[in-house]
């Protein structure tokens, strides 16, 4: 029988991911002694227990641990894992007993957000007072840098705001050590500040459906925003590339509210986004997205916000607007539901067809 833990959905399994578009029910019926755990929040789970023949993992909405999910991998060596995500799998395909599943259910988002936000913004940036912005909730990986750089700058024209102080993840702490590179290592000088600080701007909500609204200076207001995505590490040591690209509402807010995006995510989520037929036509190089080196792509992207915040408004809002338009008008055209349903049904013809 399966066991399901589910993070943020108290529902019968099959039920659990209709809910993410996904017609999953028959996995009730495996006769296989599973394990399965939807849409997995590894900060927030319960240990996952040993001696199963089967792991169903889901991600959606949550960052990939690599750390965390290789030790059950090698804790169970005869068991096979089915991995049900939105992500690309790129290591984790090369693991000899993981099937990886591709789902989309970015239509969760997309109705989160339509729903809290009132009808389709035209995206003219004309009036709009601030030249970037950055939102953060704990300034981990590169969310840290981000908000050092605006601080940094002093400038009038940058809007940020931090709520829940400083955290540096095992994973990750290497970001804030001396990487050889000039701009990160100088702003490293503004940890304590950071630490003992916050400037809370918004009231951001435990659970992030219900923190779709965009109504917010730092998209209403902003022409450019650094989505400062949950996970902006594309590689570590123990295993790769991860599992690439989160794109979480961080991402969806400022794409439907009418901002150019500075990519401080993950490396491919400007490639995934534009194979979704949005369009980046920015005055700034956009080849860092490709870059899976973290800390190369790291100091690229402070050098364009010194050069974005040297632009004139009317510059940059000239420079951006085409691209800009043309992403609201996908955002809420409905036309990406039926792309993101597709990928839905092969997902669940495939799962079928895996278990027969």
């Amino acid at each position: 029988m399966i066991n399901p833990w589910f993070y943020k959905q108290n529902q019968k399994l099959g039920d659990a991911f209709k809910f993410l578009d996904l017609d999953l029910g028959f996995l009730n019926q495996l006769k296989k002694h599973a394990y399965c755990l939807i849409n997995c929040a590894i900060s927030d789970a319960d240990p996952v227990p040993n001696g199963y023949d089967l792991y169903v993992f889901s991600w959606f909405f949550e960052p990939f641990v690599d750390v965390w999910f290789l030790d059950i991998y090698q804790k169970n060596p005869q068991a096979e894992f089915v991995i049900i995500t939105d992500l690309e799998p790129n290591a984790l395909a090369h693991l000899p007993r993981v099937q990886v599943f591709n789902s989309n259910t970015h239509t969760t988002w997309i109705n989160a957000i339509r729903s809290q936000n009132s009808a389709p913004i035209t995206g003219k940036l004309i009036d709009r007072k601030y030249k970037i912005s950055s939102l953060s909730s704990r300034l981990s990986e590169y969310k840290f840098f981000i908000t050092a750089k605006l601080l940094e700058s002093q400038s009038t024209e940058a809007f940020y705001s931090w709520n829940r102080g400083f955290a540096i993840h095992d994973k990750d702490s290497w970001v804030f050590e001396q990487s050889g590179y000039q701009q990160t290592d100088s702003l490293l000088k503004h940890s304590d500040y950071l630490k003992n600080n916050t400037i809370n701007l918004e009231k951001f909500k435990n659970n992030p459906l219900s923190n779709c609204q965009f109504q917010h200076p730092a998209f209403n207001n902003s022409i450019v925003n650094a989505v400062n995505e949950s996970q902006n590490i594309s590689e570590t040591p123990e295993f790769g590339t991860l599992p690439l690209a989160l794109i979480t509402e961080k991402t969806w807010k400022p794409l439907f509210a009418g901002n150019a995006l500075l990519f401080t995510c993950q490396a491919l989520t400007k490639k995934k986004l534009e194979n979704w037929g949005f369009k980046f036509d920015y005055p700034w190089a956009q080849g860092y997205d490709d870059n899976l080196r973290d800390s190369q792509r790291l100091e690229v992207i402070l050098s364009h916000i010194t050069w974005i915040l040297s632009l004139p408004n009317s510059t940059l809002i000239a420079l951006c607007e085409e691209s800009v338009q043309h992403n609201v008008e996908l955002a809420w055209s409905g036309k990406l539901e039926s792309q993101f349903r597709a990928v839905n049904e092969r997902c669940v013809a495939e799962l079928q067809r895996h278990f027969q």
